[in-house]
């Protein structure tokens, strides 16, 4: 896949301390000292953020622990979910890349061998209707091998037996972002990344237990709408869901 004129990782931070990479990022922002492509990486995170409000766990100087900075303004607010395809597939292109085979776990996360590699952390910072930049947060376990009774939870090292340079593997994680930018910054190629995301879904066609509100029902995924809201199968009936109206158990 060719390569286009990217500026992502050009303009990179690393820092041996942070609060949370993303709110770093929208320091940056608010300060107008980023630009479209810049990374920021921490050796730490004392309040690292997750989804639903949760902690990112991750020991010192063992993961990537990362914030890239976007300025997709061309798209609008009901296709926002194609920046989350974008990161994800990036990932996994990265994952694959040193010899994992990932996939995506709707809405949020990548999974190796049925365990959570990565967690990812998307905002959207909206100037009136016009999208004026995107933090994309996320942490990919690389070196770590205790996750402090988090079971569920997998490493790059932990899969493959050998440790791995950082800063090698931050370069190659930038390498996949690049190769998929022309991608998501392309009205015409944007159909291939929402074919790939639904093509990587952990999960698909697999019937499994999900928790809907107070109930625990049997659900088979069939894929994400065109605004990312997930299509599950129940009873021979699909139904659409968004991001927290259902739980994977």
């Amino acid at each position: 896949m060719a390569q286009f004129n990217s500026k992502i990782g050009i303009h990179k931070i690393r820092l041996s301390s942070v609060d949370s990479t993303n709110n770093f990022a929208a320091k940056l922002i608010n300060e107008g000292l980023c630009e479209h492509g810049s990374v920021i990486m921490a050796e730490k995170q004392t309040n690292g953020r997750g989804q639903r409000d949760s902690e990112w766990q991750s020991d010192e100087k063992l993961n990537l622990l990362t914030s890239f900075i976007f300025e997709f303004k061309e798209i609008l607010p009901p296709d926002f979910y194609l920046i989350n395809a974008f990161v994800s597939i990036a990932i996994v292109d990265f994952l694959n890349e040193i010899g994992l085979d990932a996939e995506i776990k709707w809405p949020n996360d990548i999974m190796v061998a049925s365990k959570k590699i990565c967690g990812i952390l998307i905002e959207n910072k909206l100037s009136g209707n016009v999208l004026s930049h995107t933090i994309a947060g996320f942490g990919i376990n690389i070196n770590q091998s205790n996750f402090h009774g988090l079971h569920a939870a997998t490493s790059a090292q932990l899969e493959l037996g050998r440790e791995f340079n950082l800063d090698q593997t931050l370069n190659s994680l930038i390498g996949s972002f690049r190769k998929w930018e022309p991608i998501i910054s392309s009205e015409i190629k944007r159909g291939h990344l929402r074919q790939m995301y639904h093509n990587n879904l952990f999960g698909l066609n697999e019937l499994k237990d999900f928790q809907i509100g107070s109930n625990v029902v049997q659900g088979t995924i069939k894929g994400v709408s065109d605004q990312g809201d997930l299509r599950l199968e129940i009873g021979g009936e699909v139904s659409l869901f968004k991001n927290k109206e259902v739980v994977y158990l």
